[in-house]
């Protein structure tokens, strides 16, 4: 089932590795650097995103951020992938994320991570 995506990242090559496994597990990607790089868009099913603002891990600031992303993509899943290992401790709950994935990624961990939100 081919998925429309948003993926939120500001590092050139993160961003090219993950949109490259996006691809090729079959979805439709749109990359950008940040969140204002493009409209928002209300048939998006899943938005990835680093916590691109944040410079320091404050669970407030992660879910104002994550409200931001959740006002322009109203009916997407968001994934959070940081590498900030706080906010992976804190857990996609503490954020208002669906799920939080850690960097480095486990290419098959985080295509089943994918999969699992988009499937319900």
């Amino acid at each position: 089932m081919t998925s429309r995506i948003v993926l939120i990242e500001d590092d050139p090559d993160t961003a090219n590795l993950v949109e490259e496994m996006l691809r090729e597990i079959g979805h439709r990607v749109d990359t950008r650097a940040r969140l204002e790089d493009g409209p928002g868009d209300d048939e998006v099913e899943l938005v990835i995103t680093d916590l691109v603002p944040l410079r320091t891990f404050e669970p407030s600031i992660a879910r104002e951020w994550i409200a931001r992303v959740r006002a322009m993509f109203p009916n997407a899943a968001v994934v959070v992938a940081t590498a900030h290992a706080p906010a992976a401790n804190a857990g996609a709950a503490a954020i208002d994320a669906d799920a939080v994935l850690t960097k480095p990624f486990d290419v098959g961990l985080f295509t089943r991570a994918v999969e699992s939100v988009l499937s319900g």
